[in-house]
């Protein structure tokens, strides 16, 4: 989301200080939920966050933009002041051509309201809990160009479709707050089903190893034997090829062990392996394997991951077939359970996990219900085709271990395609869950230097899955 540059002066350079503590102290501060100086001080920390400050001059309405309104949502009065107020102040930060804004959805069978938190709008999730729908603050051209919305829900989505074709993302600003109560309506939150994929095109599966081991269920495992056994046992689609790099660390016994136990679970000519021995490079060697791969999909694949749904990989094929989509990640949870991985959020410059440790019943509404756009998953495990693969030539070599996948992921938002989670595609993970968030990769001065302006300066907030709407989100 584009952010309107700060002026500069000593206000500015303190601003970013000030913002980091805040992210570090406001989880801190849970501990003290529902005392009054502790939430007033949390309020705070959190309106330092761009996009949820005010201004600190009046706002005034512009001529040029309208606030329009479902007629179906029974808005009242009070609540109409305060959205014209708030999203016109979004939209002159952002100079924004549209505005739209997160919302309340009563939950009548668990009586409460859940907070709707909705990224740009998104026609893939219009399907999904109704999440294409809501006020949303326009310039006046694009109502004049397109026409007003049909006033039944029903009839929308076609329009929405022809606003998100006149607006390019960058003029789409969102406020990530709930601003608004929705109106009561049926919501789906069973978790998501596996989509089923069209034919069975070769999937080539990229596995690096360094050949390490890990305490599972109480006993030192190989990652690697551990990770394709399970992949081999539980996945039901078998039209794969393993293509498996390392660099050096594999014993030439545990090579011939792995690829027959490939050649028995899938058949002759589905095994292949590649060795560098180059100084290590997490980009250098998945672009090795790739070009040895000879499948249409590639699938990138940590040995550190265990497969838990047997559709897994079909589910997350089906989704990269669609018109229009170009890499597909998935869910993966640490063994304990909580979430390692539900989306990629890029705040303020610094790509991040936005919901790992949390509990999956902490995720926001119908996170798992539905297939959702983000701007970048985790290579641990995503999928996309071999022509996407070679159109954008891999991974970059000068982001050697981190934010390589970011960065791909990005670029292919660039190429107009969109990334996408997979909610049906679980997975373990077993990255440590005890490490270090906070630990800051060399590679982010890089990252920042390439994406700084596209991605809205040191100030952007992610429209997608942004660190602070968890940080924000009432505890359950």
């Amino acid at each position: 989301m584009n952010e309107r540059p700060q002026a500069a002066g000593w206000w500015t350079k303190c601003k970013q200080p000030r913002r980091v503590a805040a992210e570090r102290l406001v989880p801190k501060l849970e501990r003290w939920r529902g005392q009054a100086w502790a939430d007033g001080l949390r309020r705070w920390l959190i309106g330092l966050q761009p996009g949820l400050a005010p201004l600190r001059c009046p706002s005034r309405e512009s001529g040029n933009y309208q606030l329009w309104l479902p007629p179906d949502w029974g808005i009242p009065p009070g609540q109409q002041r305060r959205l014209r107020h708030l999203l016109s102040q979004r939209q002159r930060r952002s100079n924004a051509r549209v505005v739209s804004c997160d919302d309340w959805v009563p939950l009548p069978s668990q009586g409460r309201w859940g907070w709707r938190q909705k990224g740009q709008l998104d026609p893939l999730l219009d399907g999904a809990l109704g999440e294409g729908d809501g006020p949303l603050w326009l310039e006046r051209s694009l109502l004049e160009a397109l026409g007003p919305p049909p006033p039944r829900a029903a009839a929308r989505a076609p329009w929405r479709a022809q606003l998100l074709a006149a607006v390019c993302p960058g003029a789409w600003a969102h406020v990530a707050r709930p601003l608004v109560n929705a109106p009561a309506q049926p919501l789906a939150l069973a978790p998501a089903q596996p989509a089923v994929p069209l034919g069975e095109p070769l999937v080539s599966v990229l596995i690096p190893s360094g050949g390490f081991h890990k305490t599972i269920q109480g006993r030192s495992t190989l990652l690697l034997r551990h990770c394709l056994g399970q992949l081999l046992q539980r996945s039901r689609y078998r039209q794969l090829e393993i293509v498996l790099i390392d660099g050096g660390e594999l014993s030439a016994e545990l090579l011939a062990e792995l690829e027959a136990l490939t050649g028995t679970a899938l058949g002759p000519g589905r095994w292949r392996h590649e060795r560098d021995q180059r100084p290590y490079s997490y980009s250098l060697r998945l672009n090795q394997a790739a070009a040895a791969a000879r499948g249409d999909w590639l699938l990138q694949l940590n040995d550190d991951t265990e497969l838990l749904e047997s559709q897994a990989i079909g589910s997350m094929l089906a989704l990269a077939q669609r018109p229009g989509v170009g890499v597909v990640g998935a869910l993966l949870l640490y063994p304990d359970g909580r979430v390692q991985h539900a989306g990629v959020a890029i705040d303020n410059l610094a790509p991040r996990h936005g919901w790992a440790g949390c509990a999956p019943e902490r995720l926001p509404l119908g996170l798992l219900a539905a297939p959702r756009q983000f701007q970048a998953v985790t290579a641990a495990v995503c999928l996309c085709s071999a022509a996407l693969w070679r159109q954008l030539g891999g991974l970059r070599l000068d982001l050697p271990v981190n934010y390589g996948d970011v960065d791909f992921c990005l670029r292919a938002r660039q190429a107009g395609q969109v990334v996408l989670l997979d909610p049906a595609s679980r997975w373990l993970h077993f990255e440590s869950a005890s490490r270090s968030l906070d630990a800051v990769p060399p590679e982010l001065a890089h990252f920042q230097e390439l994406w700084g302006a596209s991605l809205g300066g040191p100030w952007g907030v992610d429209p997608y899955g942004s660190r602070w709407r968890e940080l924000l989100a009432p505890k359950r």
